[in-house]
């Protein structure tokens, strides 16, 4: 019922949805065709929502937002560490799922407002804007579109210190209101891949990329 009935809101809001009605079926239907971003409910019958995409993850950057119950920090944070761009937690209102929808979609068409260096290196790392590749030493390092999202946020103002509400803002487009928690794991992930070093906390004010 959930399934038919998101996905009927949605295309009142202008979306084109294909539904699947499980996890394995929604992974072969990827293998199939192009989608701009995949919602997923946590609770799936023979695979849920983390597993399905912690899967996704593996060979792709798709966006994925996430639809539960549960909305204790740590159900959240167990969807941020595998990878997922946004949780949205039931019952919600149709017009802000779709409102989280196009912000998810913003990040990854996101056009500069002032004309940016489409590669940037900084150390070993190249950033290619244009095809949204990194590399790290001359290997090709896979990020979600809300990974590189960030990276280039933090590559824009290299040096200084940006807020976890500053961050939620300029990435993912939810303003103060939002939980800084993403921001958190999303960093986490992003240390992982291009380096620890690069992004330092400054307690008590956020973030920095520095040019380790």
């Amino acid at each position: 019922m959930l399934r038919e009935t998101t996905a009927l809101v949605l295309e009142r809001q202008g979306f084109s949805v294909s539904t699947a009605a499980d996890g394995v079926d929604g992974l072969d239907a990827l293998r199939r065709e192009r989608f701009d971003v995949a919602v997923v409910d946590v609770m799936m019958p023979r695979m849920d929502g983390i597993t399905f995409a912690r899967k996704v993850r593996e060979d792709s950057d798709l966006p994925i937002v996430l639809l539960t119950a549960r909305d204790l920090p740590h159900d959240q944070l167990a969807g941020f560490q595998v990878g997922v761009d946004d949780y949205v937690t039931k019952p919600f209102d149709g017009e802000v799922l779709a409102a989280r929808l196009r912000a998810v979609l913003r990040r990854v068409d996101t056009v500069p407002t002032e004309p940016t260096t489409t590669t940037i290196r900084v150390a070993d790392l190249t950033v290619n804007r244009d095809g949204m590749v990194v590399q790290k030493a001359g290997e090709t390092i896979s990020l979600s579109a809300t990974e590189f999202r960030l990276l280039e946020v933090l590559l824009d103002h290299r040096g200084r210190v940006l807020s976890r509400h500053q961050l939620l803002e300029m990435v993912w487009d939810i303003g103060s209101w939002g939980d800084t928690h993403v921001v958190e794991v999303t960093v986490q992930r992003l240390r992982r891949k291009i380096g620890a070093e690069r992004i330092v906390t400054v307690r008590g004010a956020g973030y920095k990329l520095v040019d380790a």
